[in-house]
């Protein structure tokens, strides 16, 4: 059964610059009904901007290493097989450590509330 056909909303795969720093790619897998779903392959130094989801986020990491962290938190390694949970309205950040490539599969629900880059500091704090 296919379940997500055509519900790209016109966004193929493609680099997302405006919401992300170093380069990042996204394919959107699923756009309906207030659920979205992205496969997002962040290169070294990738990483999304600090953001939040009013209904909270599933972040499964498929290959690679990566970090996520909230904000005012310790930043966390994800590794292949973690899956990451982040209540609604919790202001993170997640992408690949400095020296390893990390590819994430996201759902999230409703809009997602982008609040500003993610700084150098920031990134590279531990």
């Amino acid at each position: 059964m296919i379940i997500g056909r055509g519900q790209r909303e016109g966004r193929p795969s493609g680099k997302r610059d405006e919401t992300t720093t170093g380069g990042v790619w996204s394919d959107i897998l699923l756009n309906q009904d207030g659920v979205r779903s992205a496969n997002i392959m962040f290169p070294p130094g990738g990483r999304t901007h600090w953001h939040t989801h009013p209904g909270g986020q599933f972040i499964y990491t498929l290959q690679g290493e990566g970090w996520i962290q909230e904000r005012g938190g310790e930043r966390v390694v994800v590794r292949p097989g973690d899956v990451v949970w982040t209540e609604p309205g919790v202001e993170h950040w997640h992408g690949a450590t400095d020296t390893n490539l990390v590819t994430q599969v996201i759902l999230h629900f409703e809009d997602v509330q982008w609040t500003g880059e993610v700084s150098e500091e920031d990134y590279r704090a531990s």
